[in-house]
This record gives structure tokens, C-alpha cells and sequence, in this order.
């Protein structure tokens, strides 16, 4: 291992044009991965250089770290996707520009949701403008969100990460179930589209708040909404989620926040994951 970190002192020390992506995507994908490994972190070829000298000669080594593999089995990958509130404008930009794949499968979502969306999903996800009212409403941040982690799964997928597992949450839990084969491609975008159009035919009165609480302490806190907040989701032990009617949601947050609770509300159209949501079904 030192005699391949000086190996690599040697090569970034000789003044040509050296690219440090270059370097860390072939020692990546192209190098036999061994047992005893050292990684660092660094934003230029200079701090490389001098972190594995320092390493090689037995000095400040910064944040060089080495380690030795344990066993031989590979690790079980899982695939965990996310539901509404985590979107944004231009997410996924970077990948989209430089990452085969993933642009083809986005332009294939994409495709295959124009007879069903007024507005392109590209236009939606990459807006020229630079924001996207439209990715905070349930008819359209449903297929986005799913569109663009379907894309994903495939991108590590075509890199030969296979997942052992998939788990999802709300519009996560249909990517989940269309990467483990349950509904092809095509269904799984009319499926989440269908369902992001009804959402979308609610009124726009509720509201979603992710709260830093145990579940008994945010149960004690809706207690006098009992009708029209609900608890939503248990994220963790002390990260849980209410759904409700907005005057109702912010009600319960400013209590919690009188006792120094903290609390965030989620970027979402309606309140999901509530009885709210039940008109759908008449």
C-alpha cells in the first residue's frame, strides 16, 4: 500500500496536466480493489500529493485514513426511495449533463409522460427560469420524483450496483415496487401519475410538518385536533411527520415550539398521508 501511494506521489508530481477526477475514476473502475485500502480527501492535485507524502515518509498524513477489508463476502446493497418534500429545481442537473444513462432513462420518463402532463416533466424538473412552482404540486413532483429516482436506480445499476433489497416511501414505495419488477415502466409512471392527479383535484388546505418528537409526545400534542391532524409517518425514535388542515398543523407547531421542540414544514401541496386525503375514494 505505501508503495503505491509513493507510486502515486511520483505520477502527481510531474508537472503535466493532471486531472484529479481522471485520477480518482480510474483508481476506481480501473485498479483491482485489495484488502488493504487508504482513501483521502482533497480539492486539488497539491493536497493529494501532499497528504500521501506525508503518509509515505511518515509524517503529517491530514486526513488519510487506511484500513483492511474484513471477510470477502460482498455487502448487501439496499435501495431506499424517498417520497414528496425532498424535490427541488434542477435536481439531478449534473447527472442529467454528464451521465449517459441516466439522460437516457430521464428522456425515456419523460417520453412516456407527455400524453398525460400539460407541461413536459423536463420543463418541469430543469426550468429555464431557474424555479418551478409546478415541482411543489402533487401532479407533477409524483412523476418527477419518481421519474428521476427510477433513473437513478438504473444509473447505479449500469455501474453494477445491484440492489439486494428496495424500500420505499409513499411515491418512493412505487419505484421501489416498478425496480423490483412488480409493474414495467410504462405502468409504474401512469400508475403515479393517475395518483398525483387526484391529489391534485383536493382543496389546497392542508399542510405537512416533519417534528423533532417522539411518537407518545406528538400524539399528546394533536390530542385537541384529534379530527383534523394526524400523525403521518415514523421516520425515527425522535423524527416523526403530522398531516392535517394547515391552521391546524401550524397550531400544533407553534405549541411544540413553546416548549422547544423543533419542527420543519415539508414542501408538499396537500396533506398526504391523512383523512384528508379520503375524498379521493368517493
Amino acid at each position: 500500500l505505501k508503495d503505491l501511494a509513493e507510486r502515486y506521489v511520483s505520477y502527481l508530481s510531474t508537472g503535466a496536466s493532471v486531472s484529479l477526477g481522471d485520477v480518482c475514476y480510474t483508481a476506481n473502475t480501473g485498479r483491482a480493489h485489495f484488502g488493504h485500502r487508504l482513501w483521502l480527501m482533497g480539492d486539488s492535485v497539491e493536497q493529494v500529493r501532499e497528504q500521501l507524502t506525508g503518509y509515505t515518509t511518515g509524517a503529517d498524513a491530514g486526513d488519510v485514513k487506511v484500513s483492511q477489508l474484513r471477510g470477502t463476502e460482498e455487502p448487501k446493497v439496499a435501495f431506499v426511495f424517498t417520497g414528496q418534500g425532498s424535490q427541488y429545481a434542477g435536481m439531478g442537473r449534473q447527472l442529467y449533463e454528464t451521465q449517459p444513462t441516466f439522460r437516457k432513462m430521464l428522456d425515456r420518463c419523460d417520453e412516456l409522460l407527455r400524453p398525460y402532463l400539460e407541461q413536459p416533466l423536463l420543463s418541469v424538473i430543469y426550468p429555464e427560469s431557474g424555479s418551478s412552482p409546478m415541482l411543489n404540486e402533487a401532479a407533477y413532483v409524483q412523476p418527477a420524483l419518481f421519474a428521476l429516482e427510477y433513473s437513478l436506480a438504473q444509473l447505479w445499476r449500469s455501474w453494477g450496483i445491484e440492489p439486494e433489497v428496495v424500500a420505499g416511501h409513499s411515491v418512493g414505495e412505487y419505484v421501489a415496487a416498478c425496480v423490483a419488477g412488480v409493474f414495467s415502466l410504462e405502468d409504474g409512471l401512469k400508475l403515479i401519475t393517475e395518483r398525483g392527479r387526484l391529489m391534485q383535484s383536493l382543496p389546497h388546505n392542508g399542510a405537512m410538518a416533519a417534528v423533532f418528537a417522539d411518537e407518545a409526545r406528538l400524539i399528546k400534542a394533536i390530542e385537541p385536533y384529534v379530527d383534523t391532524v394526524s400523525l403521518a409517518g415514523i421516520n425515527a425514535p425522535t423524527e416523526t411527520v403530522i398531516s392535517g388542515v394547515r391552521a391546524d398543523v401550524d397550531a400544533v407547531i407553534k405549541a411544540l415550539g413553546s416548549e422547544g421542540i423543533e419542527s420543519r414544514m415539508l414542501k408538499v401541496s396537500h396533506a398526504f398521508h391523512s383523512p384528508l386525503m379520503e375524498p379521493i375514494l368517493d
